[in-house]
């Protein structure tokens, strides 16, 4: 087991492993392109972008990035929205809206913190290995001066990972467009001082 930088060559391995554990009711076409844009949107640098790779292959990540850093996530999204059926692009869209709005909210409340950073994700396949590369990821942003890291995640994935590792919920609420009267689907915004 290795713990080293992500690069961006890492992007379509990465998106297929995402897919390969958020199995999406959806075609292979939307898994495809809203898994590898997740993984675009959210990075930004090699330097605050870690993976673990074992003999099995690519196991966790942690990619970290300030507020203020920018990607080329949309221009890629929008260059495939040309290569996908209507229907497909109709739900993408849907799909990516709810990941900028959550963004936004915790953006905002990040912007009242200084020396803070975003985990801007976080993605395991094997127990123990995303702690492991979460905790090289906040002795790297330590060395940058960062004192708060703040994510966003929802119910899709383990949110309650957060509170057992001593984040702070400061926010939550529904998504109505992926929620049910029987199921209602939340986003949550953390916070952990580390510094």
């Amino acid at each position: 087991m290795e713990i080293k930088a992500f690069n961006p060559e890492d992007i379509p391995t990465l998106a297929k492993r995402v897919s390969e554990i958020w199995k999406f009711n959806e075609s292979p076409e939307f898994t495809r392109v809203f898994c590898e844009y997740l993984v675009r949107c959210n990075y930004y640098t090699p330097q605050l972008s870690l993976k673990i790779v074992d003999e099995e292959g690519l196991q966790a990540i942690a990619f970290g990035c300030m507020p203020e850093e920018k990607n080329d996530a949309e221009a890629w999204l929008q260059e495939q929205l040309k290569s996908v059926s209507p229907e497909v692009g109709k739900y993408i869209v849907r799909s990516t809206n709810y990941a900028k709005r959550t963004e936004a909210k915790l953006l905002k409340l990040m912007g009242s913190q200084p020396h803070a950073a975003k985990l801007s994700f976080f993605f395991s396949r094997k127990p123990g290995y995303g702690t492991l590369v979460l905790e090289h990821l906040v002795k790297k942003l330590k060395q940058e001066g960062v004192k708060w890291l703040y994510l966003w995640t929802d119910s899709w994935c383990n949110w309650q990972y957060y509170p057992h590792h001593g984040y702070e919920q400061i926010g939550k609420g529904i998504l109505p467009e992926f929620s049910s009267e029987d199921e209602k689907y939340y986003y949550y915004l953390f916070r952990k001082e580390i510094g």
